[in-house]
This record gives structure tokens, C-alpha cells and sequence, in this order.
């Protein structure tokens, strides 16, 4: 299905540097509050008043890489006081998931459409964001017990349902093929750092985080009743598991067998029980695999925690406080990321998350994720985007989304209920 975006912008003179000033900025910020991406977009017609040269709209749009759009330029029909300087679009899209098109009207053109505030739709005027169902499926990578199943169930309360998938891609594949409402991946950990394979996920995938969870994690030491912490050799987890309990696993002396999960880990040792190999995993999977919980709290950090994305295809509500996430790359010259990060310094917006990671089929260049506190659609969360737009090479927004609570939230090794 084919929809139309309109957008209406005014240029402050008629010089080529004004009209191309005036087109890219209404492009960004249409293309911005639609989350449009390149191969989305199908046909772009521009018009202008009579006072404008009407070709230099269409050869911006070129300059900034759109030579796939066909590109239809018109001079506007003219009009009793009519706006002067004003330049408008028309783009046809083809999205290839929900959409509800928003449009865009900058400068004096925001006289064309009073019902719109700040150039955007007012959220009265758009869509309202789907509520979450009352009984959500949720995919999460592991078996049932897992960290990720305890964020869920930290997020959605009790009443859902679940759906373990092998891998992190599956968790994806399930969101976007609609067999889960929800997703829950675990992003980073405060031992053993980021997760980049999910980080690369969502940069490749067209998912939106709809919340996050910060879960205090408590490993135990699980293995068969009637084991002895003496009978131990070697112990098997995730390898992040591992991680955040070395020092615990070098002072006993133990080998580390790496394994795909925690709560995995322990289902496949309480049915086929291994003489002297333990599992580390949490107090969840010990009660429901009928495992002995032969240490607790084994991890190398007293404060270990796991911050978890819940990612969907729908829009999380705006909530009173809100944290927004984005990946983009940077022009290759001096400056670059200090020009790009100042969008935000001097507008006195705080960055909770920097982070760096090589950019996959382009050696020595890197993309960068960031998160900051506020909306997308807060004005000067707006403005510093749309300046971001323009200095860097690449941009992406992973979602706005109701930020957690700075106290950690305890996970359910610790006696708490879900």
C-alpha cells in the first residue's frame, strides 16, 4: 500500500543556497518523524510558489542521495495571498510494516496547517501508540528460567505467554513475523560490558524498544540434591555467566565449560545428571528443574546487574520520564564527533550511554549508540536530532521509551515475586 506524506516548508529568499537550506531540512524532518528508510520512499513531487525557482528542490534531494526516488518538479498554480517562499512535497511510500504518516510543515508554512504544534503532528492529531495486550506473547532467547524469562516476567507481570527461541535472532524473527507481541534481549551487563550481538540486531533489524529492565542478577551454584560442593571439577553456563563469576570458579580451582545458556545449562544437567559438573544459573531455574542450590550469590560484583531491552513493532506510550536510543556513524574528518555530540551538549541533554563499535563491511569506520534522556518528540530533543541529520554520515532511531527506575530491581533469586 502506497501513502502520502505531505510537508510544507518556507525558504528566506530565493537564492539556491536558501532553497537548498529550507528542502533539506524539510526532507530530514519528514523522513525523521516517519523513521523512513531510503528504499521506503517511491516518489517525491515538489512544488513551489511562483517566487522560487522550483528545480533546485529536486537536485537537493539528489545531492543527499536520493538518486533511486523518481523525482517530479512542478511550479505551484499561483494563488491569492498565497505564502510566499514556500516550497511543498508530496513523497508515496511503501513501508513494509505499521504506519501511520505524519506530516511536516516548517517556518511560516506552519500557517498552512494550524492544527499541527512545533511543525509535527500534534499527538492529538496522530494515531494514539497501540496499548500493550492485556496477555502478551513474549519471545526471549533461552529455556524457561533464564534471566531474560525473569525480565519478562519483571515487566509483564505473570499474565503471559511465552515463547523460548534458540538465539537472539530468533527473538527478532518472532517479533517481526508477529508470533510475539514482545521481545525481551538482554543488552548489556555491568561486569562483563555490552552484548554486541544484540546491539548489531538492532541495527540491522526494524524492531522498537518499548521499555527496558534493570535486573539485579544473583547466579547460584546448582547441581543434582545429594551433591557436595567438594564433589565439584567444573562448572557450565553462558559464557557472560562465567565471566561474572571468575573469581569465584579460579578459587575453587574449576574448569569453565561454556554453554549457549544458563536456565539450558541446568534443564539439561538435572536430566542427564554429569558426576562432578555443577551449573551456574539462578534460583528460578534451581526451582523449576529440581536442582540443589549449592551457592548463591557467587558473582564477582556484590551490585552485578543486566539491563534488558523489550523490543517490539509498536510504539511505546510517552511516560513521564522517557529515555530515547539511537546508532549513527560520523563523516570521516576532524571534529566529526565532537560536532555531532554537541547537538545535544548545548542544548543541555544528558547522555546515559556512549558507545562505539566497528561498522560490519567497512573496515576502521564505527558506529556509535547513544542514549539520552527524553523524547524523540520533545522539543529539544527534536531540534538536537534533526542537527545530528545533518553532520552525520548515518542515523537511526532504535525507539523513545519509558526509562527504569534508577533503583535496581531485584530478580527473583532474591525471594521477590514477580
Amino acid at each position: 500500500m502506497l501513502y502520502g506524506i505531505r510537508g510544507a516548508i518556507t525558504a528566506e529568499a530565493n537564492t539556491p543556497e536558501a532553497i537548498a537550506s529550507a528542502t533539506r531540512r524539510l526532507l530530514e524532518s519528514i523522513v525523521r518523524a516517519n523513521r523512513l528508510a531510503p528504499g521506503e520512499i517511491v516518489a517525491a513531487w515538489f512544488t513551489t510558489t511562483p517566487d522560487l525557482t522550483a528545480a533546485f528542490p529536486a537536485s537537493v534531494a539528489r545531492e543527499m542521495g536520493w538518486t533511486h526516488v523518481p523525482m517530479l518538479c512542478a511550479q505551484e498554480i499561483p494563488v491569492p495571498d498565497a505564502l510566499p517562499r514556500c516550497i511543498r512535497v508530496l513523497l508515496l511510500v511503501h513501508p513494509q510494516r505499521p504506519f501511520h504518516p505524519i506530516p511536516v510543515y516548517l517556518g511560516e508554512a506552519q500557517q498552512l496547517r494550524p492544527d499541527l504544534a512545533n511543525g509535527f503532528a500534534s499527538p492529538e492529531a496522530a494515531d494514539p501508540p497501540e496499548p500493550a495486550p492485556i496477555a502478551p506473547r513474549v519471545a526471549f532467547q533461552g529455556e524457561p528460567g533464564a534471566y531474560s524469562h525473569e525480565a519478562a516476567l519483571r515487566f509483564f507481570g505473570l499474565d503471559l505467554t511465552l515463547l523460548p527461541c534458540r538465539t537472539f535472532a530468533e527473538v527478532a524473527q518472532a517479533v517481526e513475523a508477529g508470533r510475539a507481541d514482545f521481545g525481551v534481549l538482554p543488552v548489556e551487563n555491568s561486569t562483563a560490558g555490552s552484548i554486541n550481538a544484540v546491539y548489531d540486531l538492532l541495527l540491522d533489524r526494524d524492531l522498537r524498544i518499548w521499555g527496558e529492565v534493570i535486573l539485579r542478577v544473583r547466579h547460584c551454584l546448582l547441581a543434582p540434591p545429594g551433591t557436595a560442593l567438594a564433589d565439584i571439577r567444573a562448572v557450565r553456563s553462558h559464557p557472560q555467566a562465567l565471566e561474572q563469576c571468575a573469581r569465584f570458579i579460579e578459587r575453587h580451582g574449576w574448569e569453565a565449560l561454556a554453554a549457549h545458556d544458563t536456565a539450558g545449562s541446568a534443564r539439561m544437567l538435572a536430566e542427564r545428571p554429569e558426576p562432578g559438573i555443577a551449573v551456574i544459573a539462578g534460583r528460578l531455574a534451581a526451582e523449576r528443574y529440581g536442582l540443589a542450590i549449592l551457592a548463591e550469590g557467587i558473582e564477582d560484583d556484590p551490585e552485578n546487574a543486566t539491563r534488558f531491552f523489550i523490543v517490539s513493532t509498536r510504539e511505546p506510550p510517552r511516560a513521564k520520564r522517557n529515555k530515547t536510543s539511537i546508532v549513527f556513524s560520523t563523516r570521516h574528518v576532524p571534529g566529526a564527533l565532537h560536532a555531532c555530540l554537541g547537538e545535544f551538549a548545548t542544548r543541555g541533554i544528558n547522555l546515559t550511554k556512549l558507545e562505539s563499535r566497528p561498522r560490519r563491511g567497512r573496515p576502521w569506520e564505527y558506529v556509535f549508540y547513544v542514549d539520552f534522556e527524553g523524547h524523540w518528540q520533545d522539543p529539544a530533543c527534536r531540534e538536537a536530532l534533526l542537527g545530528l541529520l545533518q553532520r552525520a554520515s548515518f542515523m537511526k532511531l532504535l525507539g523513545s521509551y519509558p526509562a527504569a527506575e534508577e533503583t535496581l530491581t531485584a530478580s527473583v533469586e532474591e525471594g521477590g515475586q514477580p
